[in-house]
């Protein structure tokens, strides 16, 4: 079987799954976007961590601030994910607005390089983070982010049933799911 994995937000994937172009979205399971032609399915919770480039200056420190933070270029989650108000709300916390120098992304793959290439600090889910960790290619910021993010999930059409391959795909994904590392908070 093939599978095509499509990276995107849900302001992009969603029509294309009412449309049937998708079987389903693999995400985080933002409550603005629930409707009843919608089926949900929560796998996981998986918080976020601070991410930036093993040679910058940040990953030196044994604690950063949130001015230092907000010193810094950025790649945040779109306007619209809950993620990025909870991120900006972390900045008001600490008495200081959020970073003006941002890329909006949902892709971690744009969100890697600007954190390689501009020195940038990236936001993604801890469990990437300590990958990209593992391989060299980022650093963990020593920052506590305590947020409530909605789950990691299934999203898909009330009205439809699942080719053999589509079924076999969530199932595995339950699995992995199951199995998920519990990496606790940043």
């Amino acid at each position: 079987a093939t599978v095509l994995v499509e990276e995107g937000d849900l302001t992009r994937l969603l029509p294309r799954l009412r449309m049937g172009e998708l079987d389903l979205i693999v995400g985080r399971l933002e409550p603005g976007y629930a409707a009843p032609d919608l089926q949900t399915e929560a796998l996981c919770q998986e918080p976020m961590c601070l991410i930036c480039a093993p040679q910058h200056p940040l990953s030196r420190l044994k604690r950063v601030s949130w001015a230092q933070l907000q010193a810094q270029p950025w790649v945040m989650p779109p306007l619209w994910a809950t993620s990025r108000t909870k991120l900006h709300q972390l900045f008001y916390k600490n008495r200081l607005n959020p970073p003006t120098d941002c890329v909006e992304s949902a892709s971690f793959l744009v969100t890697l390089s600007h954190v390689q290439a501009l020195g940038a600090v990236g936001f993604v889910a801890r469990n990437v983070g300590l990958s990209l960790q593992v391989q060299g290619l980022a650093h963990i910021l020593p920052v506590t982010l305590p947020m409530d993010l909605p789950p990691l999930g299934v999203i898909r059409r009330t009205d439809q049933t699942l080719t053999p391959t589509a079924l076999r795909l969530l199932q595995d994904l339950r699995r992995v799911a199951a199995a998920w590392p519990r990496s606790g908070a940043a």
